[in-house]
């Protein structure tokens, strides 16, 4: 009798566990949706084509702590984001929310890209349960110049016919959370038409044991091997590359082309 007794509250407790992962699935897909979309057709309408992806560490995961914004503004800009959020499951989601909405509401204001790097700085280092944060941020305005900031991320990738080449991040600040009062500054980056513009989290180019500026050149290798691909058939063959190889972190990949 006490071995059954045993069996069933063991078979319980596994059913519990199962009900609360199966529920975090359904939470995290439903986030996933409101937290990660697309706006191609207002995007296309600016002389833009964009494709968006995200590659979860964990298979049956559906969401983390990256995340990506690229909308059109009231004042005919287009705000350009992505950033990763220190930690899995829904810890991080819910971080990666706060970051991400946070943005969109300074977005609002018509404030610089450094600024708005600035301000939810100051949000992240005044929040004592938040973690650090890395995170790019810009504008894309009339004459396709895209204006960035960048808080310890990975610079973005411009692919210009078949040659590829990092942002200059001179200009590169610390994490989010990291240096209370810490300025961010705004850089200038013409883009031509043809431009492909890759943004990314450290996930697609971070592997044990290897220094990133290894993953760093084999994504730029990739890019300029597809020349001439649109924005979703590039993110196509880099997932291709990525599902082949060993990966511990979350994924977000946002390219933008201009038309």
């Amino acid at each position: 009798m006490r071995s059954r007794r045993r069996l069933a509250e063991t078979q319980r407790e596994t059913e519990a566990l199962r009900q609360q992962a199966e529920a975090e699935r359904r939470i995290a897909s439903v986030l996933r949706e409101a937290l990660l979309p697309t706006h191609s057709a207002e995007l296309a309408e600016l002389g833009l084509t964009v494709a968006a992806a995200y590659l979860p560490a964990e298979p049956d995961a559906a969401v983390g702590g990256d995340w990506y914004k690229c909308r059109r503004l009231p004042d005919g800009r287009v705000l350009v984001a992505i950033g990763d959020a220190v930690g899995h499951g829904l810890d991080a989601v819910a971080r990666m929310a706060q970051q991400r909405h946070a943005l969109a509401g300074l977005a609002q204001t018509g404030a610089s890209a450094g600024e708005m790097a600035t301000w939810l700085n100051e949000l992240v280092c005044s929040d004592p349960t938040a973690l650090t944060a890395t995170m790019i941020t810009g504008h894309i305005d009339h004459d396709h110049v895209l204006r960035w900031a960048c808080a310890g991320h990975p610079p973005p990738l411009l692919r210009r016919g078949d040659e590829v080449s990092p942002l200059p991040s001179d200009h590169l600040g610390p994490l989010l959370g990291l240096m209370p009062g810490y300025a961010y500054e705004t850089a200038p980056v013409p883009l031509r038409g043809g431009d492909l513009l890759l943004l990314y989290t450290d996930g697609v180019v971070e592997r044990r044991g290897e220094d990133i500026t290894v993953g760093i050149t084999n994504l730029s290798r990739s890019l300029s091997g597809n020349a001439g691909l649109s924005p979703e058939e590039t993110l196509d063959r880099i997932i291709a590359d990525y599902t082949r190889t060993a990966h511990d972190d979350d994924a977000c990949l946002l390219a933008i082309q201009v038309d």
